[in-house]
Protein backbone atom coordinates (compact mmCIF):
# COMPACT_ATOMS: atom_id res chain seq x y z
CA UNK A 1 0.00 0.00 0.00
CA UNK A 2 1.88 3.07 -1.27
CA UNK A 3 1.29 6.68 0.80
CA UNK A 4 2.26 9.47 -1.17
CA UNK A 5 2.49 13.06 0.00
CA UNK A 6 -1.55 14.64 0.77
CA UNK A 7 -2.15 16.76 -2.32
CA UNK A 8 -4.59 19.85 -1.58
CA UNK A 9 -7.27 19.60 -5.01
CA UNK A 10 -8.52 23.18 -6.38
CA UNK A 11 -12.04 23.35 -7.25
CA UNK A 12 -12.98 22.81 -10.55
CA UNK A 13 -13.72 25.46 -12.65
CA UNK A 14 -17.60 25.25 -14.57
CA UNK A 15 -19.99 27.09 -15.32
CA UNK A 16 -20.78 30.73 -12.93
CA UNK A 17 -22.12 29.41 -9.63
CA UNK A 18 -25.93 28.82 -9.55
CA UNK A 19 -28.17 28.63 -6.32
CA UNK A 20 -29.51 24.65 -5.73
CA UNK A 21 -33.11 24.78 -7.68
CA UNK A 22 -36.06 24.92 -5.22
CA UNK A 23 -37.22 21.66 -4.69
CA UNK A 24 -41.06 21.41 -5.56
CA UNK A 25 -43.64 18.40 -5.64
CA UNK A 26 -42.71 15.19 -4.42
CA UNK A 27 -42.68 12.73 -7.36
CA UNK A 28 -41.71 9.49 -5.56
CA UNK A 29 -42.45 8.11 -2.08
CA UNK A 30 -41.23 5.27 -0.46
CA UNK A 31 -43.61 4.46 2.46
CA UNK A 32 -42.00 2.46 5.56
CA UNK A 33 -40.37 -0.01 2.81
CA UNK A 34 -38.78 -3.20 3.87
CA UNK A 35 -37.20 -5.86 1.89
CA UNK A 36 -36.05 -9.77 3.00
CA UNK A 37 -34.06 -11.68 0.49
CA UNK A 38 -33.91 -15.66 1.11
CA UNK A 39 -30.76 -17.63 0.95
CA UNK A 40 -29.74 -20.72 -0.29
CA UNK A 41 -30.61 -22.72 2.47
CA UNK A 42 -33.76 -21.10 3.04
CA UNK A 43 -33.07 -18.25 5.97
CA UNK A 44 -34.32 -14.74 5.54
CA UNK A 45 -31.93 -12.21 5.11
CA UNK A 46 -33.46 -8.73 5.84
CA UNK A 47 -31.84 -5.91 3.60
CA UNK A 48 -33.77 -2.95 4.39
CA UNK A 49 -35.93 -2.03 7.00
CA UNK A 50 -38.50 1.31 7.92
CA UNK A 51 -37.31 2.73 4.86
CA UNK A 52 -39.39 5.81 4.12
CA UNK A 53 -37.92 8.53 1.68
CA UNK A 54 -38.91 10.72 -1.45
CA UNK A 55 -37.62 12.15 -4.17
CA UNK A 56 -38.97 15.85 -5.14
CA UNK A 57 -38.83 17.67 -7.94
CA UNK A 58 -35.69 19.81 -8.53
CA UNK A 59 -33.53 17.22 -5.71
CA UNK A 60 -30.31 15.83 -6.70
CA UNK A 61 -30.88 12.78 -3.99
CA UNK A 62 -27.22 11.06 -3.09
CA UNK A 63 -28.13 7.66 -1.29
CA UNK A 64 -24.77 7.45 0.55
CA UNK A 65 -23.39 4.30 2.80
CA UNK A 66 -21.13 1.31 2.87
CA UNK A 67 -21.76 -2.06 1.40
CA UNK A 68 -24.26 -4.09 2.26
CA UNK A 69 -26.26 -0.91 3.41
CA UNK A 70 -29.09 -1.74 0.34
CA UNK A 71 -28.20 1.59 -1.29
CA UNK A 72 -28.92 -0.14 -5.12
CA UNK A 73 -32.03 -2.26 -3.58
CA UNK A 74 -33.56 1.28 -2.85
CA UNK A 75 -32.95 2.21 -6.05
CA UNK A 76 -34.30 -0.33 -8.10
CA UNK A 77 -37.29 -0.53 -5.60
CA UNK A 78 -37.69 2.70 -6.82
CA UNK A 79 -37.50 2.18 -10.64
CA UNK A 80 -39.87 -0.75 -10.17
CA UNK A 81 -37.11 -3.21 -10.79
CA UNK A 82 -38.09 -4.78 -7.57
CA UNK A 83 -40.56 -5.17 -5.52
CA UNK A 84 -40.60 -4.51 -1.84
CA UNK A 85 -41.55 -7.27 0.70
CA UNK A 86 -43.09 -4.81 2.61
CA UNK A 87 -44.10 -1.11 2.45
CA UNK A 88 -45.55 1.50 -0.34
CA UNK A 89 -44.15 2.95 -3.08
CA UNK A 90 -46.59 5.92 -4.86
CA UNK A 91 -45.19 7.54 -7.60
CA UNK A 92 -46.74 11.27 -8.50
CA UNK A 93 -49.22 10.37 -5.44
CA UNK A 94 -50.11 7.35 -7.27
CA UNK A 95 -49.04 3.28 -6.17
CA UNK A 96 -46.63 2.17 -8.74
CA UNK A 97 -47.60 -0.78 -10.69
CA UNK A 98 -44.57 -2.30 -12.81
CA UNK A 99 -41.63 -0.36 -13.95
CA UNK A 100 -41.94 3.76 -12.94
CA UNK A 101 -42.28 5.38 -16.27
CA UNK A 102 -40.49 8.85 -15.00
CA UNK A 103 -37.42 6.51 -14.51
CA UNK A 104 -34.06 5.58 -15.89
CA UNK A 105 -31.17 3.87 -14.62
CA UNK A 106 -27.44 4.43 -14.95
CA UNK A 107 -25.27 1.43 -14.12
CA UNK A 108 -22.09 1.10 -12.26
CA UNK A 109 -20.73 -1.66 -14.62
CA UNK A 110 -22.11 -0.12 -18.36
CA UNK A 111 -24.02 -2.95 -19.59
CA UNK A 112 -23.70 -2.24 -23.18
CA UNK A 113 -24.06 -4.96 -25.95
CA UNK A 114 -20.84 -5.20 -27.80
CA UNK A 115 -22.31 -7.02 -31.08
CA UNK A 116 -24.28 -3.13 -31.03
CA UNK A 117 -23.22 -0.18 -32.27
CA UNK A 118 -22.89 3.36 -29.96
CA UNK A 119 -26.39 4.83 -31.37
CA UNK A 120 -27.87 1.22 -31.57
CA UNK A 121 -27.05 0.18 -27.49
CA UNK A 122 -28.71 4.38 -26.63
CA UNK A 123 -31.59 3.54 -29.23
CA UNK A 124 -32.19 0.16 -26.98
CA UNK A 125 -35.05 1.66 -24.77
CA UNK A 126 -36.98 3.43 -27.55
CA UNK A 127 -36.88 -0.13 -29.77
CA UNK A 128 -38.16 -1.90 -26.71
CA UNK A 129 -41.29 1.31 -26.78
CA UNK A 130 -41.85 0.66 -30.57
CA UNK A 131 -41.25 4.06 -31.26
CA UNK A 132 -41.10 5.23 -34.99
CA UNK A 133 -38.07 5.01 -36.61
CA UNK A 134 -37.69 8.48 -37.52
CA UNK A 135 -38.57 9.37 -33.78
CA UNK A 136 -35.54 7.21 -32.26
CA UNK A 137 -33.28 8.77 -35.29
CA UNK A 138 -33.85 12.20 -33.30
CA UNK A 139 -34.23 11.17 -30.03
CA UNK A 140 -30.82 9.37 -30.02
CA UNK A 141 -28.91 12.00 -32.07
CA UNK A 142 -30.33 14.74 -28.77
CA UNK A 143 -28.83 12.32 -26.14
CA UNK A 144 -25.68 12.04 -28.46
CA UNK A 145 -25.11 15.58 -28.35
CA UNK A 146 -26.15 16.21 -24.80
CA UNK A 147 -23.16 14.29 -23.36
CA UNK A 148 -20.27 14.51 -25.91
CA UNK A 149 -20.65 11.57 -28.12
CA UNK A 150 -20.86 12.87 -31.51
CA UNK A 151 -18.08 11.10 -33.93
CA UNK A 152 -18.92 8.46 -31.94
CA UNK A 153 -22.04 6.72 -33.71
CA UNK A 154 -20.58 4.00 -35.50
CA UNK A 155 -17.86 2.88 -32.46
CA UNK A 156 -18.51 -0.64 -30.90
CA UNK A 157 -17.94 -0.49 -27.52
CA UNK A 158 -14.58 -2.50 -27.62
CA UNK A 159 -13.24 0.79 -29.03
CA UNK A 160 -14.03 3.21 -26.52
CA UNK A 161 -12.99 3.73 -23.16
CA UNK A 162 -14.34 3.68 -19.82
CA UNK A 163 -15.64 7.28 -20.33
CA UNK A 164 -16.81 6.97 -22.99
CA UNK A 165 -18.66 3.57 -22.45
CA UNK A 166 -20.71 5.38 -19.50
CA UNK A 167 -21.41 8.37 -21.30
CA UNK A 168 -23.16 5.67 -23.20
CA UNK A 169 -25.13 4.57 -20.56
CA UNK A 170 -25.83 7.76 -19.52
CA UNK A 171 -27.01 9.15 -23.28
CA UNK A 172 -29.16 5.14 -23.44
CA UNK A 173 -30.93 6.53 -19.96
CA UNK A 174 -31.60 10.29 -21.30
CA UNK A 175 -33.18 8.95 -24.72
CA UNK A 176 -36.32 7.69 -22.86
CA UNK A 177 -36.42 11.38 -21.83
CA UNK A 178 -36.75 10.44 -18.05
CA UNK A 179 -38.25 12.65 -15.63
CA UNK A 180 -35.92 11.17 -13.12
CA UNK A 181 -32.18 10.09 -13.64
CA UNK A 182 -31.16 7.12 -11.16
CA UNK A 183 -27.57 6.55 -11.12
CA UNK A 184 -26.28 3.63 -9.08
CA UNK A 185 -22.34 4.24 -9.18
CA UNK A 186 -21.72 5.51 -12.11
CA UNK A 187 -18.31 6.67 -11.64
CA UNK A 188 -16.90 4.19 -9.38
CA UNK A 189 -15.07 1.96 -12.01
CA UNK A 190 -13.35 4.94 -13.97
CA UNK A 191 -10.44 6.90 -13.02
CA UNK A 192 -10.29 9.97 -11.28
CA UNK A 193 -10.47 12.78 -13.94
CA UNK A 194 -12.46 10.74 -15.92
CA UNK A 195 -15.01 10.81 -13.24
CA UNK A 196 -14.54 14.54 -12.67
CA UNK A 197 -15.52 15.59 -15.95
CA UNK A 198 -18.66 13.18 -16.21
CA UNK A 199 -19.95 14.56 -12.34
CA UNK A 200 -19.47 18.17 -14.20
CA UNK A 201 -21.20 17.06 -17.01
CA UNK A 202 -24.30 15.31 -15.15
CA UNK A 203 -24.85 18.42 -12.89
CA UNK A 204 -24.99 20.23 -15.97
CA UNK A 205 -27.50 18.20 -17.48
CA UNK A 206 -29.13 18.62 -14.28
CA UNK A 207 -29.39 22.66 -14.50
CA UNK A 208 -30.30 22.84 -17.79
CA UNK A 209 -33.32 23.22 -18.66
CA UNK A 210 -33.63 21.51 -22.50
CA UNK A 211 -34.88 18.13 -21.09
CA UNK A 212 -37.62 16.34 -19.92
CA UNK A 213 -34.89 15.73 -16.75
CA UNK A 214 -36.71 17.18 -13.55
CA UNK A 215 -34.47 15.05 -10.63
CA UNK A 216 -31.29 12.96 -9.80
CA UNK A 217 -30.95 9.69 -7.74
CA UNK A 218 -27.43 8.76 -7.80
CA UNK A 219 -26.12 5.93 -5.12
CA UNK A 220 -22.70 6.14 -3.96
CA UNK A 221 -19.90 5.66 -1.84
CA UNK A 222 -17.95 8.46 -2.03
CA UNK A 223 -18.50 10.88 0.41
CA UNK A 224 -16.89 13.61 -1.64
CA UNK A 225 -18.79 12.76 -4.77
CA UNK A 226 -22.26 13.20 -2.31
CA UNK A 227 -21.24 16.98 -1.01
CA UNK A 228 -20.13 17.83 -4.44
CA UNK A 229 -22.91 16.85 -6.64
CA UNK A 230 -26.18 16.68 -4.14
CA UNK A 231 -28.77 18.86 -2.81
CA UNK A 232 -29.70 16.23 -0.18
CA UNK A 233 -27.92 13.47 1.30
CA UNK A 234 -29.47 10.48 2.62
CA UNK A 235 -26.94 8.62 4.44
CA UNK A 236 -28.12 4.99 5.44
CA UNK A 237 -27.07 2.36 8.10
CA UNK A 238 -26.53 -1.67 7.24
CA UNK A 239 -27.60 -4.97 8.27
CA UNK A 240 -30.14 -4.49 7.56
CA UNK A 241 -30.48 -0.86 5.68
CA UNK A 242 -32.11 1.51 7.50
CA UNK A 243 -31.36 5.79 6.79
CA UNK A 244 -29.70 7.05 9.78
CA UNK A 245 -29.17 10.71 8.74
CA UNK A 246 -30.41 13.21 5.81
CA UNK A 247 -28.08 16.34 4.95
CA UNK A 248 -29.63 19.39 3.44
CA UNK A 249 -26.60 20.69 1.11
CA UNK A 250 -28.20 24.21 -0.20
CA UNK A 251 -24.46 24.97 -1.44
CA UNK A 252 -24.05 26.86 -4.88
CA UNK A 253 -23.20 25.10 -7.53
CA UNK A 254 -20.22 24.76 -8.98
CA UNK A 255 -19.06 24.29 -4.99
CA UNK A 256 -15.18 24.63 -4.23
CA UNK A 257 -13.87 21.54 -2.25
CA UNK A 258 -11.80 23.80 -0.40
CA UNK A 259 -14.46 26.03 1.18
CA UNK A 260 -15.28 26.10 5.00
CA UNK A 261 -18.73 24.93 4.73
CA UNK A 262 -17.93 22.29 2.10
CA UNK A 263 -15.31 20.77 4.54
CA UNK A 264 -17.61 21.02 7.69
CA UNK A 265 -20.42 19.12 5.81
CA UNK A 266 -17.69 16.69 4.81
CA UNK A 267 -16.23 16.50 8.08
CA UNK A 268 -20.03 16.30 9.97
CA UNK A 269 -20.44 13.37 7.36
CA UNK A 270 -17.23 11.08 7.69
CA UNK A 271 -17.86 11.67 12.05
CA UNK A 272 -21.15 9.86 11.45
CA UNK A 273 -20.02 6.86 9.12
CA UNK A 274 -17.15 6.78 11.16
CA UNK A 275 -18.92 6.69 14.47
CA UNK A 276 -20.98 4.08 12.89
CA UNK A 277 -18.45 1.77 12.06
CA UNK A 278 -15.68 2.37 14.73
CA UNK A 279 -17.29 3.43 17.65
CA UNK A 280 -15.47 5.57 20.01
CA UNK A 281 -16.74 3.58 23.29
CA UNK A 282 -15.30 -0.36 23.16
CA UNK A 283 -17.68 -3.13 23.51
CA UNK A 284 -17.28 -6.00 25.38
CA UNK A 285 -16.53 -8.84 23.23
CA UNK A 286 -18.80 -11.32 23.56
CA UNK A 287 -16.04 -14.82 23.53
CA UNK A 288 -19.20 -16.74 21.36
CA UNK A 289 -19.27 -13.67 19.01
CA UNK A 290 -17.70 -14.45 15.24
CA UNK A 291 -16.00 -11.70 14.22
CA UNK A 292 -16.23 -10.19 10.82
CA UNK A 293 -12.90 -9.58 9.20
CA UNK A 294 -12.42 -6.82 7.17
CA UNK A 295 -11.41 -7.11 3.43
CA UNK A 296 -7.75 -5.89 4.18
CA UNK A 297 -4.98 -7.69 2.93
CA UNK A 298 -1.34 -7.87 5.26
CA UNK A 299 0.11 -5.71 2.80
CA UNK A 300 -2.04 -3.17 3.01
CA UNK A 301 -2.45 -3.16 6.64
CA UNK A 302 1.57 -3.09 7.05
CA UNK A 303 1.61 -0.25 4.70
CA UNK A 304 -1.42 1.42 7.13
CA UNK A 305 1.34 1.01 10.43
CA UNK A 306 4.48 2.12 8.89
CA UNK A 307 2.34 5.23 8.07
CA UNK A 308 1.40 5.90 11.43
CA UNK A 309 4.32 4.90 12.72
CA UNK A 310 6.17 7.58 10.57
CA UNK A 311 3.36 9.95 10.95
CA UNK A 312 1.49 9.67 14.40
CA UNK A 313 -2.50 10.11 14.68
CA UNK A 314 -3.77 10.58 11.46
CA UNK A 315 -7.83 11.06 10.39
CA UNK A 316 -9.50 8.45 8.28
CA UNK A 317 -9.91 10.93 5.57
CA UNK A 318 -6.12 11.92 5.74
CA UNK A 319 -5.00 8.74 5.73
CA UNK A 320 -7.47 7.67 2.11
CA UNK A 321 -6.30 10.64 0.88
CA UNK A 322 -2.83 9.59 0.91
CA UNK A 323 -3.35 6.18 -0.06
CA UNK A 324 -5.32 7.47 -3.58
CA UNK A 325 -7.76 4.60 -2.05
CA UNK A 326 -11.53 4.92 -1.34
CA UNK A 327 -12.71 6.23 1.88
CA UNK A 328 -14.76 2.54 2.72
CA UNK A 329 -11.37 1.13 1.59
CA UNK A 330 -9.17 2.71 3.79
CA UNK A 331 -11.86 2.18 6.75
CA UNK A 332 -11.25 -1.43 5.89
CA UNK A 333 -8.06 -1.01 6.31
CA UNK A 334 -7.67 0.29 10.08
CA UNK A 335 -10.95 -1.79 10.82
CA UNK A 336 -8.53 -4.59 10.46
CA UNK A 337 -5.59 -3.09 11.94
CA UNK A 338 -7.81 -2.77 14.84
CA UNK A 339 -9.60 -5.97 14.69
CA UNK A 340 -5.58 -7.12 15.43
CA UNK A 341 -4.69 -5.33 18.22
CA UNK A 342 -2.38 -3.31 15.73
CA UNK A 343 -4.21 0.08 15.69
CA UNK A 344 -7.05 2.10 17.68
CA UNK A 345 -9.39 4.62 16.82
CA UNK A 346 -10.24 7.63 19.13
CA UNK A 347 -12.86 9.53 17.40
CA UNK A 348 -12.58 9.68 13.88
CA UNK A 349 -8.27 9.42 13.91
CA UNK A 350 -6.03 6.70 13.98
CA UNK A 351 -3.60 5.72 16.68
CA UNK A 352 -0.75 2.81 16.50
CA UNK A 353 -0.75 0.79 19.37
CA UNK A 354 2.83 -0.10 21.14
CA UNK A 355 1.89 -3.92 19.62
CA UNK A 356 1.16 -2.18 16.27
CA UNK A 357 4.69 -0.56 16.48
CA UNK A 358 6.20 -4.16 17.64
CA UNK A 359 4.45 -5.24 14.88
CA UNK A 360 6.02 -2.54 12.17
CA UNK A 361 9.31 -2.82 13.82
CA UNK A 362 10.10 -6.57 13.81
CA UNK A 363 11.16 -8.73 11.32
CA UNK A 364 9.56 -10.75 9.12
CA UNK A 365 9.86 -13.97 11.26
CA UNK A 366 8.83 -12.01 14.36
CA UNK A 367 5.66 -10.58 11.94
CA UNK A 368 4.50 -13.93 11.70
CA UNK A 369 4.80 -15.21 15.09
CA UNK A 370 2.85 -11.91 16.20
CA UNK A 371 0.30 -12.32 14.14
CA UNK A 372 0.19 -16.00 14.64
CA UNK A 373 -0.80 -14.95 17.94
CA UNK A 374 -3.32 -12.46 17.23
CA UNK A 375 -5.24 -14.85 14.85
CA UNK A 376 -5.52 -17.61 17.42
CA UNK A 377 -7.40 -14.91 19.61
CA UNK A 378 -10.18 -14.46 17.22
CA UNK A 379 -13.25 -16.43 17.48
CA UNK A 380 -13.35 -16.43 13.23
CA UNK A 381 -10.03 -18.01 13.25
CA UNK A 382 -10.21 -20.62 16.39
CA UNK A 383 -14.00 -22.28 14.56
CA UNK A 384 -11.52 -22.48 11.16
CA UNK A 385 -9.01 -24.15 13.34
CA UNK A 386 -11.32 -26.21 15.14
CA UNK A 387 -13.12 -27.48 11.86
CA UNK A 388 -9.73 -28.09 9.85
CA UNK A 389 -8.56 -30.31 12.90
CA UNK A 390 -12.06 -32.42 12.75
CA UNK A 391 -11.20 -33.24 8.89
CA UNK A 392 -8.20 -34.72 8.87
CA UNK A 393 -6.36 -31.17 8.75
CA UNK A 394 -7.88 -29.88 5.16
CA UNK A 395 -11.22 -29.04 3.93
CA UNK A 396 -11.91 -27.88 0.49
CA UNK A 397 -12.35 -23.93 -0.29
CA UNK A 398 -16.18 -24.40 -1.39
CA UNK A 399 -17.63 -26.13 1.43
CA UNK A 400 -16.14 -23.40 3.94
CA UNK A 401 -17.68 -21.09 1.34
CA UNK A 402 -20.73 -22.51 2.28
CA UNK A 403 -20.37 -22.83 5.93
CA UNK A 404 -19.47 -18.90 5.98
CA UNK A 405 -22.76 -17.91 3.70
CA UNK A 406 -24.44 -19.93 6.57
CA UNK A 407 -23.32 -18.24 9.46
CA UNK A 408 -22.47 -15.10 7.94
CA UNK A 409 -24.67 -14.07 5.23
CA UNK A 410 -24.63 -10.35 5.49
CA UNK A 411 -20.87 -10.69 4.85
CA UNK A 412 -20.11 -11.92 1.11
CA UNK A 413 -18.37 -15.06 1.38
CA UNK A 414 -15.54 -15.37 -1.22
CA UNK A 415 -14.06 -12.01 -0.30
CA UNK A 416 -14.46 -13.41 3.40
CA UNK A 417 -12.43 -16.34 3.18
CA UNK A 418 -9.94 -14.69 0.19
CA UNK A 419 -8.88 -12.53 3.16
CA UNK A 420 -8.98 -15.23 6.07
CA UNK A 421 -6.66 -17.41 4.16
CA UNK A 422 -4.25 -13.87 3.11
CA UNK A 423 -4.26 -13.34 7.31
CA UNK A 424 -3.37 -17.02 7.99
CA UNK A 425 -1.10 -17.97 5.20
CA UNK A 426 1.73 -15.07 6.48
CA UNK A 427 0.92 -16.29 9.96
CA UNK A 428 2.06 -19.52 8.64
CA UNK A 429 -1.67 -21.03 10.07
CA UNK A 430 -3.21 -22.37 7.55
CA UNK A 431 -2.32 -23.14 4.29
CA UNK A 432 -4.46 -23.04 0.59
CA UNK A 433 -3.24 -25.61 -2.27
CA UNK A 434 -4.88 -23.71 -5.56
CA UNK A 435 -4.74 -26.41 -7.95
CA UNK A 436 -6.79 -29.03 -5.24
CA UNK A 437 -9.04 -25.80 -4.21
CA UNK A 438 -8.14 -27.14 -0.68
CA UNK A 439 -7.56 -25.05 2.56
CA UNK A 440 -5.21 -27.23 5.58
CA UNK A 441 -4.17 -26.75 8.67
CA UNK A 442 -0.43 -25.31 8.40
CA UNK A 443 1.04 -27.53 11.73
CA UNK A 444 4.38 -25.94 11.37
CA UNK A 445 5.32 -23.35 13.88
CA UNK A 446 5.87 -19.83 11.93
CA UNK A 447 9.78 -19.87 11.33
CA UNK A 448 12.52 -18.57 13.59
CA UNK A 449 15.71 -18.26 11.05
Amino acid sequence: MAFAPIATRAPRTVSPQAASPTMGKEMIELGDIGMTFVTPNGKPLPVLEHINLTVAENEFLCILGASGSGKSTILRIMTGLLKPTIGTVNVDGKPLRGNNPYTAIVFQSFALLPWLTVEENIGLGLDALHAPHEEVKTKVKRAIDSVGLEGFEEAYPKELSGGMKQRVGIARALVVEPRILCMDEPFSALDALTAENLRSEVLDLFHTNSSTLRSVVMVTHSIDEAVEMASRIVVLDAHPGRIKAEFSNPMPYPRDMRSQEYLELSNRIHALITNTVLPFVEEPKAVSKTEIIPAANIEEILGLLEVLATEGRQGIGDLAEAASRRFDETLQIVKAAELLGFAETPGQDVLITPLGKEFVEADINDQKKLLNKQLRGLRTFQLLLDTLQQNEGEVPYEVLIEDYATRMPYEEPVQLLDTVIDWGRFAELIGYRPKEDVVYLDIGEPTSE
